[in-house]
């Protein structure tokens, strides 16, 4: 009966107060903390200088101050919303009902405290199993929320751990481990209990609970002995849950398997079994000089460095050049006797490298260079004499303009020799227009007195 007076009366609180600071009632949710914290701010200003100085002061109705009605984050939120708040000044008389309603709360409260220490301090007689079980204070307030030994019996077991629990308020934590923290988790046979257990050992105390309720509710076993014996069963469940596990003690190692384990085939384990290979290089990575310093590339810092072993050390005869197999070598063919040619001249269209100071009679061909282009002119070995050009061919090219010239003359040359020589589509340089034409041959000549009497006369066009 108290807890429905109590739910009418923090209704018409937060009804007639959410024209002053209708932010609280989302803020404070339990109804005797709303009524005193209503009562403690009143009409007055709610800047950020009164509410500190509402935090501390004890002029107000309760005599007390903001800090010993709510904790620490709900301060801090009340104080912010507070500054920030929509709402307006209260009239005076509303706000004498209100203050009214906050002072019938506490008085309810009041009156529902004075029961609850009256019903525990009468346990013993009304519920004494479910007293011993629990503790005199847990019970009576089990009984309390449960409107009596009739109404706790009949409730199911899962239901119990949630009694008690506060509601969450805004702008905490929710990531707790155990939600439902009520009149159970804090007794004193949950206390010890660890924090992961303790959510099963709640589980294990209400099904006992509802059993002890159950025969104080037939007057069963007035002296407590059936208390006696679900209290030693719970508390012999708990120790077995809270005990470590049993050392089983060394286990041999299994019998080892001697069958070689599958292996992947295929391009992929091969490209990985050569990515990891022990190749030329790594192997005189991995040697040293007796007495010689190894070389070390990385950061310098000590941990970043990798030791360089024998690499780019003097050949000591452990470690071979890479030989050429001349059996696979790449060979030249007759026709194409490569870059190494000297006849073999370029017009122009293909860069060409030459070696500066190069020994005379040194054949390049088979290296794989040029002996002509840069420094290796006709009759001379200087290169100081070449210059850029630009070619539809390969664009950027570096071309000794002797070679190039040597070369334009034996092209004009050839051009001459099959072109020059041609009368039919020769043009004559006498000044004359048109093609000359041929004389026909001595067997197709037909023999006239006209060309024994000189050409003919040339008419007059006039």
């Amino acid at each position: 009966m108290i807890d429905g007076e109590v739910a009418l009366v923090h209704k018409f609180i937060r009804d007639h107060y959410s024209t002053r600071f209708p932010e609280l009632e989302r803020l404070v949710t339990t109804p005797l903390e709303y009524a005193k914290v209503v009562a403690i701010i009143g009409n007055g200003p709610m800047d950020s200088e009164n509410i500190k100085v509402l935090q501390t002061s004890t002029d107000n109705p309760l005599g007390v101050g903001l800090k010993a009605v709510l904790d620490g984050p709900s301060l801090m939120i009340v104080t912010v919303e507070a500054t920030t708040s929509k709402g307006h000044e209260m009239v005076a008389e509303e706000l004498q009902r209100v203050r009214q309603a906050c002072e019938m709360m506490i008085a309810l409260h009041r009156a529902k405290q004075t029961l609850t220490e009256y019903v525990q301090s009468r346990m013993n007689i009304f519920a004494p199993n479910l007293t011993i079980l629990i503790g005199s204070l847990t019970a009576a307030q089990l009984l309390n929320a449960a409107g009596g030994l009739t109404g706790l019996s009949k409730t199911p077991a899962c239901n119990i751990p949630s009694w008690g629990s506060k509601k969450r308020q805004a702008g905490l934590a929710t990531n707790i481990g155990i939600r439902q923290q009520g009149y159970l988790y804090n007794s004193e046979i949950i206390r010890g209990i660890p924090n992961d257990l303790k959510k099963q050992a709640m589980r294990i105390v209400a099904a006992k609970l509802v059993l002890a309720a159950r025969v104080d509710r037939i007057h069963s076993s007035a002296d407590g002995s059936t208390g006696e014996q679900l209290k030693s069963a719970c508390l012999e469940r708990l120790e077995k849950l809270t005990e470590p596990p049993p050392n089983k003690g060394q286990r041999a190692l299994p019998v080892p398997d001697d069958k070689p384990a599958r292996k992947r085939g295929g391009r992929r384990a091969r490209k990985a079994k050569e990515a990891l290979a022990m190749t030329e290089l790594r192997k005189a990575q991995n040697r040293m000089a007796f007495g010689k310093e190894e070389k070390e590339v990385g950061y310098g810092t000590g941990e970043g460095t990798v030791g360089m072993g024998m690499i780019g050390q003097s050949n000591d005869g452990r470690i071979r050049g890479m030989q050429v197999d001349q059996r696979t070598r790449a060979k030249l063919g007759v026709k194409n006797k490569g870059w190494g040619g000297a006849s073999t001249l370029g017009g122009g269209t293909a860069s060409s490298i030459g070696g500066f100071g190069m020994a005379p009679g040194m054949d390049l061909r088979g290296k794989g260079l040029r002996t002509s282009g840069v420094g290796s002119t006709v009759g001379s070995a200087t290169g100081t004499q070449s210059s850029l050009a630009f070619t539809p061919v390969q664009g950027l090219e570096l071309v000794d303009p002797k070679v190039r010239a040597e070369l334009s003359r034996k092209r004009k040359a050839e051009e001459d020799k099959w072109f020059k020589g041609g009368s039919f589509t020769q043009v004559g340089n006498s000044g004359g227009g048109g093609f000359k034409v041929p004389d026909l041959p001595a067997s197709k000549r037909v023999d006239t007195g006209a060309s024994k009497m000189g050409p003919p006369p040339v008419p007059n066009r006039k």
